[in-house]
Formats: C-alpha cells, structure tokens, sequence
C-alpha cells in the first residue's frame, strides 16, 4: 500500500493543477497548517510530503512561499522513491539499447575494506546485493555490488524482513529492492550520497568506469557502500544536482 505522505503529495499537485485551471507557470500552494486542515492529516505527514515533491523537483520553496509547478509536462504524480534522487542501484542510462537486469542476495562476510567503511566486526556477515545489466549479445554492460551496514539493517524495517527472509531461504525467490530509497524515506531517514569515481583498465584494454557510492543518513551514519563498474562506451552517467536557494 502507498504510503500515506505520497499520497498525501499527490493531492497536494492534483488540488495545485485544479486551482491553476490547466494554465502554465506555478501555482502558490497553502501553508503546512492549511494543508493538514483541508486533507485531515497530521503536519509531520504533509512536511514529509512536501519533502518529497520538492525532491521529485515538483515544487520549490523561497522567501515568498512555495510553489507547484503546473505547466505542460509536469508529471502526473511524484516519482517512486526519492524522485530525483538516483534510483537503486542506479547507475548508467543505456539509452537505445535492450537491457535486461539480474539481481542477487546473500547474507556474508564482506572483504575486509568493506568491514572497515561499515563498522563490521571481522568476518560478520551482512546483507550483500549484486546486480548486472545484460544486453541482446549477452554482454554484461554493468555490475553493482552493494553492502549494508548495521545501521541500514536495524533501522529500515523493510530492508530488515529481507535479510531474515535471505537467511532462512538463502537459495529461495530474491527479494526485489527497487524501492530501497523510499523505504529509507518511510523509516525516516534522509540519504545522502557521494560518488568517487575512477577509470580502470580493463582486459584486452577496454576501460570500465568504476564508481564507488557511499550512502550516508542525515546524522553521516554510512547506509550502504555500492561499487558500479559501468561500461562506458554504452552507457552514460548523468548527474542532477539541487541548489539551495540563496537569500
């Protein structure tokens, strides 16, 4: 079931279209008490989601208000997750091209930089994610492999049903983490994400473009290390960025 502030946001842009009559431009929306008043919820649930719709890029927030955009173009509703945040794993946009996904989960030992960066004792298990994109010829085009932390596992209740659903199935159906972000915004956390990236040789000298991302909470507690390898003759990275605005 959708959670109750997304549904919240998409009222919020449905009653902002409404009111603009189908015109362009933005249209001013009402304060967060006004809005917990007229959809009968509490205010916590209407910051959270207007969060979210400013994150999706669907409203923005200066000195004078804030404001839905409702012009031609505008999506329906906000995005699944984080909106403009990268979507789990994320990665390349492999534009024009056949992609088919393959992903796996295991409950293990990680190596012991990844110990390190995560606050794992040694040798204690965590949750492990690996993902490829294949295309038509059967060339993998990109590899993620992904490693939870403590603080992920304990604090994000969905992410915590999927490891105890690994350990005692570890060869049953695998659990589908695309909506890893929104589930880290239901348990009230707020991911924050910083790439390294490099190029790295490659057999017969190709180069893949190695990306490590690093995903922290709002109190710079480590979530999730991911390291995407990503065929960069194929597949192009992107990256969008939100601006505060400045008095």
């Amino acid at each position: 079931m959708t959670s109750l502030y997304i549904r919240t946001a998409e009222q919020i842009m449905r009653d902002a279209r409404d009111h603009a009559g189908g015109g362009s431009g933005l249209r001013r929306i009402p304060s967060e008490r006004d809005l917990a008043s007229s959809l009968r919820v509490n205010r916590q649930t209407v910051r959270r989601a207007l969060e979210h719709l400013r994150t999706s890029g669907l409203i923005r927030t200066d000195r004078s208000g804030t404001y839905a955009y409702t012009g031609k173009g505008a999506p329906d509703r906000p995005a699944e997750g984080l909106g403009a945040q990268p979507q789990y794993p994320g990665g390349a946009d492999f534009s024009g091209l056949t992609v088919r996904a393959a992903a796996t989960l295991s409950y293990e030992p990680v190596p012991p930089p990844i110990e390190a960066l995560l606050g794992l004792d040694p040798e204690r298990p965590t949750l492990v994610h690996r993902h490829q994109l294949v295309i038509g010829t059967g060339e993998t085009v990109q590899r993620a492999v992904s490693y939870f932390s403590p603080t992920a596992l304990s604090t994000v209740p969905k992410l915590s049903r999927r490891v105890r659903r690994v350990r005692r199935q570890p060869h049953g159906p695998q659990p589908d983490l695309r909506h890893l972000y929104l589930w880290m915004a239901e348990a009230g956390l707020r991911p924050v994400r910083r790439d390294r990236v490099r190029v790295n040789p490659r057999q017969c000298g190709e180069l893949w473009l190695s990306i490590r991302k690093l995903v922290h909470d709002q109190h710079n507690r480590l979530l999730e290390v991911t390291d995407l390898n990503i065929d960069p003759q194929r597949g192009e990275v992107g990256y969008e960025f939100a601006l505060p605005v400045l008095p």
